[in-house]
């Protein structure tokens, strides 16, 4: 599988393809003025000593706008449509090649030469529309089978794609083999880190009695020693 990451990918998605994609979804026409009329003509000017010209702002949606992720959204899934289907792994009988929540995106296939042919798909497709796949932080992620199998690596744009042994994707630490142990590691270590964190704020604004003090210190130390938090 492929781990997918994007340069700038909110600010440089072009306002047309975003249109064109709210209308492909079937938002009414009325809606997709509105958003043209809060876009259309916007623009911007550097400041150094004095002022540039303007310069018109063709692409990007706005950051903290409820309505930018649905945006990218819709460009990106009428992106995955004009990709071929056929690569991907089957899921009780259906063909699934992607997972995606907002631009975090992972593809999957069974084999390296489908992986590869769905990244360049994308890659090809994106720039379309003003994205621009960042090859240095997309990564690749194999099993044991394709491991030992010793072919080639994945290429796009003339650039090899890393593989690595561990990804972490929205907040999960995923492995070939979906090991836990460093994830639970990571995570009792955070705890302990926030634990300590807490105690300390608490004791600097409370100040119980120092016998107290060490009895709670003694009893935070010991659940914190223990791996089952």
């Amino acid at each position: 599988m492929a781990f997918v990451d994007h340069e700038k990918s909110f600010d440089s998605i072009l306002h047309k393809a975003v249109f064109e994609a709210l209308k492909k979804h079937s938002v009414e026409e009325k809606y997709i003025n509105i958003l043209k009329e809060t876009y259309d003509g916007g623009t911007a000017q550097v400041r150094n000593e004095s002022l540039s010209r303007k310069i018109k702002i063709m692409k990007g949606v706005r950051q903290g706008d409820t309505l930018s992720p649905v945006m990218f959204t819709a460009v990106l899934e009428e992106i995955f449509r004009k990709m071929e289907a056929e690569a991907g792994i089957n899921i009780n009988g259906e063909r699934m090649n992607n997972l995606r929540f907002a631009d975090d995106i992972i593809l999957f296939a069974e084999k390296k030469e489908d992986l590869s042919k769905l990244l360049n798909d994308l890659n090809r497709e994106e720039r379309k529309d003003g994205m621009k796949m960042n090859k240095k932080k997309t990564k690749i992620m194999c099993n044991e089978i394709a491991r030992k199998r010793r072919r080639k690596g994945i290429i796009v744009d003339g650039e090899q794609l890393e593989e690595v042994d561990e990804y972490n994707y929205l907040g999960r630490l995923l492995t070939p083999g979906n090991e836990m142990a460093k994830e639970i590691d990571e995570r009792v270590t955070s705890r302990k880190i926030m634990n300590t964190v807490i105690l300390a704020n608490h004791c600097a604004t409370v100040q119980p009695p120092k016998c107290a003090q060490n009895r709670i210190i003694a009893k935070v130390q010991a659940v914190m020693s223990s791996r089952h938090l």
